[in-house]
Order: C-alpha cells, then sequence, then structure tokens
C-alpha cells in the first residue's frame, strides 16, 4: 500500500515521526519564533527556538519536533556530530545533548544573562558569548564552564573562529573583540562605530564582514584593524551573515522585514531577494549546508527558507501561524475551519496543504463551533458573542443572546434548529436559526456545561465541568444523573442513536448504550487530561488532549490506541475527516493531518541460525523500534519468550522440522510487509522402527542393513562377527559375515543436537553346507539296485544327481542316503550335494560302471557253479563256500526281480525251477559285495 501524503507547494511538511507507518503530519509550521539553525552535515540540521527544538534527518524534507519541554528561547545550537550538541538561550539557558536531542540534560551556569551564540572551537572547547559582555568557556564537551573576562559590558552577539587561535566576537555599540590564544584572552578593535553588530564572518585571514543594525555592513582587509562600510541597500535591522564555502566571493545575510541580501562580488554591490511584497518576517539565523552552495535560513513565526544558490533566490519551506488553535471542524477529509484565539478563523479546502484566514468581528477566543456544511455553522467566543456565517466565515451574523452567560457548545437538528450549551447550567434553542434563543428551558446545575448533543429528536445531553452530566427528556427541563466522577468533562460524540462517549480531565472516558440510562467507565493507559473527542460512524473515533495526546479507536471506542502525534502541545480539538483521516489543532498553531495507513514497505532479513536444535535461538532485525507502529513477530514450531515488540526475540523451538520466522511491522490500521526466515529445528535424533535386514545369514555373504534417512543425521553402524563394507554414516550399510555363531548389528544416530539412542539387531550367522564325504556303494555293479550314502553332517540336507541316462533314484533323495536302480550298462557318476539355508556345498562324486561282465568271483578254493547254462528253465548254483553270500536273487534285463531265496550257513547248492526265457542276472550279495552271473533261459 502507498502511503498517503499531502502536498504543500509553500509549507514543507514536518513529520511526526519519520518512519513509513507514522501516520500524523504537521500541516503547518510552528507558530514559534526559530533563532537558530545548524547544519551537522548534509542531512542533518537543527533549529531552536522560543520553545522549541526541532531536526531535520533527511535533508528538510520533513522536521521532527525534539521531545523536550522549556520555557524561553534557544538563541543558538551547535553539535559536534550528529550525536552530540549544544544549545543556548534567554536567562542563562544552557542544554546539552548527546544522543541526537532525543534527551536533554541542563547543565547550570550560575548565570541568568541571555547567551547569545555558541560555537566549538576543538574537540572538547566551546565558547558562549552572551549579554553584559560575558564569554564563557568549556575543557569538557559543556560539562562544566569558566568565566572569561571580556573587559566589556555591551551584549556579545556573534562569535567566529578563523583558525585554532584566531577567534572575534561582535557586540552592541560597535563592540568587536579578538582572541589570539584561543579565546583566553581578548583583545577590543576599534570600529570607530555605535552600531549593534548582530554577525560576522571571515572568507579569509584578512578579510572579514560585520552586520548590524539599520542594514550596516562593514568589511576588513586587514585582519579588523579597519573596517569600511559596504552599501547593503536596506535600513532593515540584520541579523546573521555567512559566506560560501565553494567562493569565498559569495555573501549573504539576512535581517528584518524579510530582508535577504547576497553579493558575489565580495560586497562590492548587493542584491535582496523577493519573498513577498507583503512578508514582514524577521529572519534570526542562516547557515550552509556543509560542501555546498545550499543555504537555510530561520526566523520569526517558524519561518523558514532555503536556497540552492548560495541566497540569490529562496523558497519558502515553513511558515507558523501565531495563535493557540482552540477548535476544529471538517465537514469532509478536505474542507474544514479552525477557530483559534484573537478573533482568528481559518478555512481550507485542501486539506490543510493552505489555510485561508478569515478574522471574526470579535477580537476574542474562538470557544466552539459547529457547522451544517460547507458554508453554515455557529461559533462562539470568550466574550460571549455568538456569530452564524452562511458564507464559511467570510460574514458574520451576531446572534449574541439576551442571558448573560455564555455559549461553549451547539447541536444543529437542521440549518434552523439548534441547541446550545453554556455557563451555569445553560441550556437554550432556536427554531429560527438562532434569531431567537428559549430562554425558558430548565436546568438544575451551575456547573457549566461545555458540550451538548441529541441520541434522537427527545432524548439529550450535556456535559461540563466537575463531571457534570445533564439529561433531558424532550428538550425542556434539563436534569442532573448521577455523578460519574469530579473530573470536568470536555469533551462529548455521539457514535448511534444509543450510544456516546464523554472524555475528560486525567484521562476520564465514559461511555453509554442506553442514551445516558447507564455510563462505564473506559480505562486507558494514560492520566492526561482528554480535551476533544470526534467519531466518524459508530466505530472509529479519535480523541485528542494535553501535552500533544492523540488517541485512536476502532471498536466504539472500546478500547484506545495512543498515537504519537510529535508534539508536547496541548491539542485543543480534533474532528474525523472519514475513517481514515482525521485532523486536531493546538497551541502554538498546531495543525496535524491524520492518515491511518499500514506500515509500508518490508523489513530487513531476519537474522538468526536457520538449522536449529529444540533449544532456545535469538532472531533479528536491522530495522528500528519506531513510534506509532510496534513489530509483530510469530513463530511456527516453536514459542516466543521475549522481545515481542521489539526487533529481537528469543524463541524456544519446540517441534522438531521445518518451521518458520515471520516479523512484520504493525500499526494501528494495519499491518506491513512480512519477513520470513525458514528453520529447520532438529531433535536429538531416534529410530523408532527396527533395522531393516536378515536377521538370520551366511558366512562370507554380504547384506544389506538400512534404517529410515533422516536430513542431517549421521549414522555410527558396529557390527560384531562381520565386516561392514560400506555406507558407514549413512542410513544403509552393507555388511559381509565372517564368523558364524550369535552376532548383532547396531547403529548409533547423531546429529548436531546430539546422539540417539542405540538401535541393535540380533544376527545368526549360520556356515555354509560342507562337501559331503567320500560315497560308499558299488563303484563296479551289474544292472539292478544299489544302496549309496554319505555320512551325514548337522542338518543338511543331500541332493543326488546321476549323470547319463539309464539310471535312476528310487528312493532317498535328500537324505545322506538313496537307492539307485541301474537299468543299462554305462559309465556313470552319481553326484550328492550337501544343501542347507546358506546353500549347496561342492559335490562328492563316484564313478559307477555298469556291466554284466564285471562280477567278480569270490575268493576261495571252491568255485561257483552255474548250470546249465544255457538251461530250458532250472538252474543250479553249487559251491562249497556258496554260504559266504546271504542271498540270491534272479532279475531280468529290466532290473525286476523274477526270484530270491536267502543262503543258509554252510548251504552248498540251490535250485530254481521254471526260469523264463531270455537272459538273466543272478546276484549274489554277501559281506564281500555282490557277485553276479548271466544266464541264457531257452
Amino acid at each position: 500500500m502507498k502511503k498517503l501524503f499531502f502536498l504543500i507547494p509553500f509549507v514543507c511538511l514536518i513529520s511526526v515521526a519519520e518512519n513509513q507507518a507514522q501516520t500524523w503530519t504537521r500541516l503547518q509550521g510552528w507558530g514559534l519564533d526559530l533563532e537558530s539553525i545548524f547544519w551537522v552535515n548534509d542531512s542533518v540540521a537543527f533549529s531552536g527556538g522560543e520553545n522549541l527544538l526541532i531536526r531535520t534527518q533527511n535533508r528538510a524534507q520533513s522536521w521532527q519536533e525534539l521531545p523536550y519541554t522549556f520555557e524561553g528561547k534557544v538563541l543558538s545550537i551547535a553539535f559536534a556530530n550528529e550525536e552530540i550538541g549544544l544549545a543556548v538561550g534567554e536567562n542563562g539557558l544552557l542544554l546539552k545533548t548527546e544522543d541526537s536531542g532525543q534527551t536533554w540534560n541542563e547543565i547550570s551556569l550560575g548565570e541568568e544573562a541571555d547567551l547569545n551564540q555558541i560555537i566549538q572551537i576543538s574537540e572538547l572547547n566551546w565558547l558562549i558569548v552572551a549579554e553584559s559582555g560575558r564569554i564563557f568557556k568549556s575543557e569538557d564537551q559543556g560539562e562544566s564552564w569558566s568565566l572569561i573576562s571580556s573587559g566589556q559590558t555591551e551584549s556579545l552577539n556573534d562569535i567566529f573562529q578563523l583558525n585554532s587561535d584566531t577567534l572575534y566576537v561582535a557586540g552592541d555599540a560597535g563592540t568587536l573583540l579578538r582572541s589570539e590564544n584561543g579565546g583566553n584572552t581578548w583583545k577590543k578593535l576599534d570600529l570607530g562605530q555605535t552600531t549593534n553588530f548582530t554577525g560576522l564572518a571571515f572568507s579569509s585571514s584578512l578579510i572579514g564582514y560585520l552586520v548590524g543594525d539599520s542594514g550596516t555592513i562593514l568589511k576588513t582587509e586587514d585582519a579588523g584593524a579597519s573596517w569600511s562600510a559596504l552599501n547593503s541597500g536596506v535600513t532593515s535591522n540584520l541579523s546573521k551573515i555567512a559566506i560560501s564555502s565553494l567562493d569565498s566571493r559569495i555573501i549573504s545575510i539576512v535581517g528584518e522585514n524579510a530582508t535577504a541580501l547576497r553579493s558575489s562580488d565580495s560586497g562590492a554591490s548587493f542584491a535582496k531577494a523577493n519573498l513577498g511584497e507583503t512578508n514582514t518576517r524577521a529572519f534570526h539565523d542562516l547557515h550552509f549546508v556543509p560542501g555546498t552552495n545550499t543555504l537555510y535560513a530561520v526566523g520569526q513565526d517558524g519561518y523558514l527558507i532555503s536556497s540552492t544558490n548560495a541566497g540569490s533566490s529562496y523558497t519558502q519551506r515553513m511558515a507558523g501561524v501565531r495563535n493557540d488553535f482552540k477548535a476544529v471542524d471538517f465537514k469532509t477529509d478536505r474542507y474544514g475551519f479552525i477557530g483559534g484565539e484573537n478573533g482568528a478563523f481559518f478555512v481550507t479546502s485542501n486539506a490543510g496543504q493552505s489555510i485561508i484566514s478569515r478574522p471574526l468581528p470579535e477580537n476574542s477566543d474562538v470557544v466552539g463551533m459547529n457547522f451544517w456544511n460547507n458554508s453554515y455553522g455557529f461559533l462562539t467566543t470568550a466574550s460571549g458573542k455568538l456569530l452564524r456565517t452562511s458564507n464559511a466565515g467570510s460574514a458574520w451574523i451576531d446572534l449574541t443572546p439576551t442571558f448573560p452567560e455564555s455559549i461553549n457548545g451547539f447541536y444543529l437538528f437542521a440549518t434552523s434548529v439548534i441547541y446550545a450549551s453554556g455557563n451555569e447550567g445553560r441550556v437554550t434553542s432556536s427554531f429560527n436559526s438562532g434569531g431567537a434563543w428559549n430562554t425558558e428551558i430548565q436546568s438544575d446545575t451551575q456547573n457549566d456545561l461545555k458540550e451538548i448533543m441529541f441520541f434522537d429528536f427527545q432524548f439529550g445531553i450535556a456535559v461540563g465541568e466537575n463531571g457534570q452530566i445533564s439529561y433531558s427528556d424532550g428538550g425542556a427541563t434539563w436534569t442532573t444523573l448521577p455523578s460519574l466522577t469530579e473530573k470536568n468533562f470536555n469533551g462529548l460524540a455521539k457514535l448511534d442513536e444509543m450510544t456516546a462517549i464523554v472524555v475528560g480531565d486525567d484521562g476520564s472516558i465514559f461511555k453509554t448504550t442506553d442514551k445516558a440510562l447507564t455510563w462505564r467507565q473506559i480505562e486507558i493507559q494514560t492520566d492526561e487530561d482528554l480535551l476533544d473527542v470526534d467519531f466518524f460512524g459508530s466505530e472509529v473515533g479519535f480523541i485528542s488532549g494535553k501535552n500533544g495526546l492523540t488517541m485512536q479507536t476502532g471498536d466504539g471506542g472500546e478500547t484506545w490506541v495512543i498515537i504519537p502525534s510529535g508534539t508536547s502541545r496541548d491539542l485543543t480539538g480534533i474532528s474525523a475527516g472519514n475513517p481514515l483521516i482525521a485532523f486536531a489543532v493546538g497551541d502554538d498553531g498546531t495543525f496535524l493531518s491524520y492518515s491511518c495507513v499500514p506500515p509500508t514497505g518490508g523489513l530487513s532479513e531476519i537474522t538468526g541460525v536457520g538449522t536449529s536444535c529444540l533449544n532456545v535461538e535469538r532472531y533479528s532485525i536491522t530495522d528500528p523500534v519506531l513510534e506509532g507502529s510496534e513489530i509483530l513477530w510469530r513463530v511456527d514450531g516453536g514459542k516466543i519468550l521475549s522481545g515481542q515488540g521489539t526487533n529481537e526475540v528469543e524463541i524456544e523451538w519446540t517441534d522438531a522440522g521445518r518451521n518458520g520466522v515471520f516479523v512484520s511491522r504493525q500499526n494501528f490500521c494495519g499491518t506491513g510487509e512480512t519477513s520470513y526466515l525458514e528453520v529447520i529445528v532438529n531433535d536429538i535424533p531416534g529410530v523408532s522402527e527396527q533395522i531393516g535386514g536378515e536377521g538370520s545369514v551366511c558366512i562370507e555373504e554380504e547384506y544389506t542393513y538400512t534404517v529410515s534417512n533422516q536430513s542431517g543425521v549421521d549414522y555410527d553402524w558396529t557390527v560384531s562377527g562381520g565386516e561392514i563394507v560400506n555406507g558407514q554414516g549413512t542410513a544403509s550399510v552393507l555388511v559381509i559375515w565372517g564368523e558364524t555363531g550369535d552376532h548383532s548389528i547396531s547403529v548409533v544416530p547423531s546429529n548436531s543436537c546430539g546422539e540417539g539412542s542405540n538401535l541393535s539387531k540380533p544376527i545368526l550367522v549360520k556356515p555354509q553346507a560342507e562337501t559331503p564325504g567320500e560315497i560308499s556303494g558299488e563303484g563296479i555293479t551289474a544292472p539292478g539296485e544299489q544302496i549309496y550314502e554319505v555320512i551325514p553332517v548337522g542338518e543338511n540336507s543331500y541332493q543326488w544327481t546321476i549323470d547319463g541316462e539309464g539310471a535312476s533314484i528310487v528312493e532317498g533323495q535328500g537324505t545322506a542316503s538313496v537307492r539307485v536302480i541301474w537299468e543299462r550298462e554305462g559309465e556313470y557318476t552319481l553326484s550328492v550335494r550337501a544343501q542347507n539355508s546358506c546353500g549347496f556345498s561342492e559335490a562328492s562324486r563316484l564313478p559307477v560302471t555298469v556291466s554284466f561282465i564285471t562280477s567278480l568271483e569270490p575268493e576261495g578254493d571252491f568255485p561257483l557253479l552255474v548250470y546249465p547254462n544255457p538251461s530250458s528253465g532250472q538252474l543250479f548254483l553249487e559251491s562249497e563256500s556258496l554260504s559266504k553270500w546271504n542271498s540270491v536273487e534272479i532279475v531280468n534285463q529290466l532290473g525286476q526281480s523274477i526270484v530270491s531265496a536267502p543262503i543258509s550257513s554252510g548251504q552248498t547248492l540251490a535250485v530254481f525251477q521254471d526260469l523264463p526265457k531270455g537272459i538273466l542276472l543272478v546276484r549274489l550279495k554277501g559281506r564281500t559285495g555282490v557277485l553276479i552271473k548271466k544266464i541264457v533261459v531257452e
């Protein structure tokens, strides 16, 4: 939102406070004499005068009244730097500031002489020249002073330092003094003059000028030994002189009767600036902005002008009205009326950019005023006169009633119907525009009634001194309501047909919402006297009071916010132009405009850590705290412990995660732009879930283990029985296990906030399956069944395989023993691998030869006889060693058993009948192996 400015073409706006959120602007200069001006640098200047100290910090674009109250005149002001300055004035007034004028300390000289001029001559040394020939010197930055003898009794008015040793002083009755030892001793120079000299300046070590009464200008070209008169062309008293630092030939002089002279030829000729034919304001001082030809002059009634060409031409920057304004009534946000002391009356149609004087025919202070529209209204004066105008004050008609009591306040039902209240309880009315006043209205009080209003056409109230509230039902009789306070009531405002606010001394505010039947006191944070109140509608209202007090409400008067006005002058009247604009008037020509504008522009970046733990941190901005607004902080994920309203806060972070700090400037009218800082808040890290990964593993194999990955967290892993291959410090590691048995893996998360708890996972590391031992069983065999086996180990299972076709495993697969049927002759490999949860082992292998002719006879002397062969179906097996075998079986070529029989101990013969035709195998099994014989049955 853009800030609203009132542009005054001929009067400088005086800011209440130098910040964008400030809402009060001074529309007229102070109606007080400015006696001195001093530029510290090209931006900062100070001016002092009649009960007033002011400052600019923006090259005189605006001026701020400094918060120090005193009686008298500051006659001279000087600063060592932006912070340290001294001011001197009437009756021994000596002030010092060390904070750029925000506070001042009064220093006693023990003298009541007028102190006319002050100058800093070195880092610590200062000089003051005063009336009655007094000179004071300080050697400790103005803290203490000693009187230096000048040998004179005339008033000393100005002092100029030529160098560290040489100084000149000008005074009344032709007085000119010179010091050649830094002001410790003085010698009078003979001018041969009796003129009062008030200003002097030197352009070089030899050339100098004096100015004084009756337009007198003197020049020296020999360091003051002799002086010659210059033709000023004027007879006005001249006050001060200044010489351009850029061109020593340029001389500027100011004086009474709006006199501003300039010479560009070292005084050979002077030209007078045109400041207006009717302008008679006196100038008291002038000063160049350092290092420029920009010149400022100050004078009577707050008069301030500037020149950008060393005095060739000037622009009016500020001019005050010497009057204590008493009342104000704005009918719109631009058109309004001001009443003051001594019959002063003003009209503005441009929101105070300019005011038109329309003096009353009565030279008396305005007491009350009420206008129906932009033209028609009534006012009353302290002398008891009651006047009416129908042309905005161009002409007035005297309608003073015949009764002796003065009228103080009005309430207009219409242009013709008026009720008025006055001193000693007087209430009167007129139904013919004030042509005749009703003297029969009854009132039961002798208290002065200051304001009067009606809720509707029936019920009305009047308020006044000593807490008086008079009530009427119909307007004919007025009775006193029960006392709320003994404080004087000074202002009254109607909010709606049921509600009114009354204000008075010592911060008294009372509100009624039932047509004055009951009242409730509103508590506020001040005990200043409240002098006036006005509302625009039922919600927005304004109060003015003593010592520059202004307040605003936006909730129908329930709460009030003090809005710094920037002045210590009593504000006697206030008027709302609309809900966002108001006007206040007061002493010393004070005329202020209030614009309700939220702060504009952003604040600086927030300074503070962007990553934090759950602890306390400080955050700040560089922007200062400014009157009329407050700094508002907000935090997500934490709470503000201290500093709210300042430019630094202490925040306790309570929630981890992505949080934020927010700050904006806020005034009564709203909130400006917000600055934001994101803050990542970390907790001491923890891992809520289990470590992810296998808990039962195989030795010498790699496994991945993980936890949830958290930003900004380091993970410290440890393992027993294994080795971390990679990933240490991260949320995922690769581990190779090297030892069997019960082991573990654990992780500890950590960040800048500290270490979390240890999280562990048990690990069972299993061995790999061992390669089976040697396979037991026949490696050379005839077709048929054979048993093969290995020695079992642990809980392993076994996988058997046969390379080649012509054999099959018929049972025992997965175990350590299998039964194999060899179906065809050939060369085979029987393999077996152990298997566990870690996989397969290497294989053990047994080469097997299957053949009908590979059987062996048993050892011994008795051969085995198999006959007849070929056979017709009957077969004999005979041997003395037959019983060395345990059994005999005859199978066909498919390995199918035809007949089998056990062999008994000592048996030597076995007979078989009815054998089928074909090639058959006789298989004898014993402890030494198997013997196979092939026979043919025909």
